[in-house]
């Protein structure tokens, strides 16, 4: 029976059945940032403010014409942070990230700031009626690939 186990366990390896899945990473991470719950930043926002810093939560909607926004909660507030693609200096994103990512833990760096209003134009086209207090230009987001509870 030992070996049996052993010898199913070898083949899992040899397929690659014993991978895990790894998050999947849109533009930069930076990996020394301490990561701040959105619900932190969301209460009291004046202390993040024009800083990068690297802000966590569930992902509830996704920019569905380019993936150049999203827009990340808490699991327990409705409030969200809305995060927004940096832009190169050409004017086109410097990365987008997949439509299909919403209920998914994602962590983007970036620094946050009062909407524009050209991003705002844009994100009312997608989803209109919310308007944040906050948003974040994002140099990177990481995705899990698992959904948040």
């Amino acid at each position: 029976m030992k070996y049996t186990l052993i010898g199913i366990c070898l083949l899992l390896i040899a397929c690659g059945g014993s991978e895990l899945a790894s998050d999947e990473i849109y533009g930069a991470q930076d990996e020394a940032v301490d990561v701040i719950p959105v619900e932190a930043v969301l209460a009291e926002p004046q202390h993040y403010m024009d800083d990068e810093i690297a802000v966590a939560g569930t992902v509830h909607e996704v920019c569905q014409m380019k993936g150049c926004w999203l827009m990340l909660r808490g699991l327990d507030t409705g409030e969200g942070l809305r995060v927004h693609v940096e832009r190169t200096e050409t004017g086109e994103y410097a990365f987008t990230v997949p439509s299909d990512i919403s209920g998914r833990y994602a962590v983007a760096v970036g620094t946050i700031t009062t909407p524009e209003a050209e991003e705002e134009a844009h994100y009312q086209e997608d989803a209109p009626g919310t308007v944040p207090v906050l948003s974040m230009v994002a140099v990177g987001v990481r995705i899990s690939p698992e959904e948040s509870i």
